[in-house]
């Protein structure tokens, strides 16, 4: 299918090839040109014949230049983006957000020992009333559909069905919350203390999945998670 001519979409691409055209692989081929036509032009033959030697390098040099430049420019503009017409003439430029946690932990690092294991603490404090207020919601939902009447089978597995779906469905929002609100602050808390204590080999201390992989295994995953931060606040001096 020929595609029709459009002038704005080309008035647009030729910025485009302009600014991917390289000025100095010209230069090189005309050179090597330049001094094969000079070959000829050298004796007198052709244009250029009743002018002088110096006079006659700088033409030469100047018009293969022009041809190479013009011809490099004409093979960006072939080969270049082939826009469509749905572009954005007002391109956002990209900013590279800035990290929260690099925040975090610029601010831990400049906390005085105290305020940091404070700070600490009161972290481990909430994640753990996290963890009970999570699990007693829980709780309240599980007895709410045992309390359905489950007189035939059907109806025993319907009840088990619910409670299944009611499972992986907390699970899911617990973990969600728990890697949006403690997650990435916890391990920052937990990296910072591990400097301010010395602890080098971190392959000697407890693996703790809620902490390392946002996993939440165990029975009480983010409470072990809390624990550790606790413990290792309480160390500092």
């Amino acid at each position: 299918m020929r595609i029709p001519f459009q002038p704005r979409l080309w008035r647009r691409s030729i910025p485009r090839a302009w600014q991917q055209t390289q000025f100095g692989q010209p230069a090189k081929l005309a050179g090597c040109v330049a001094i094969s036509a000079l070959n000829v032009l050298w004796h007198g033959h052709g244009v250029l014949r009743s002018s002088p030697t110096a006079a006659r390098l700088a033409v030469v040099a100047v018009v293969c230049y022009l041809a190479m430049t013009i011809a490099e420019f004409l093979w960006c503009l072939y080969t270049g983006p082939k826009l469509t017409g749905f572009e954005s003439p007002t391109a956002a430029k990209k900013v590279s957000p800035i990290d929260s946690t690099d925040l975090l932990v610029a601010e831990l690092s400049e906390l005085p020992p105290a305020d940091l294991r404070d700070e600490a603490l009161r972290l481990a404090t909430e994640m753990k009333s996290f963890e009970a207020g999570s699990d007693r919601e829980f709780v309240n939902t599980l007895v709410a559909v045992r309390a359905l009447p489950a007189v035939t089978e059907a109806e025993h597995d319907e009840v088990l069905d619910k409670q299944s779906t009611e499972l992986m469905e907390h699970n899911l929002r617990t973990w969600r919350a728990y890697r949006e609100r403690f997650y990435r602050r916890a391990r920052a808390f937990r990296n910072e203390l591990r400097k301010r204590l010395g602890i080098r080999n971190v392959n000697s201390e407890p693996r703790i999945p809620a902490l390392d992989d946002a996993l939440l295994t165990g029975a009480k995953p983010i409470a072990q998670a809390a624990d550790y931060l606790a413990g290792l606040a309480r160390r500092l001096k």
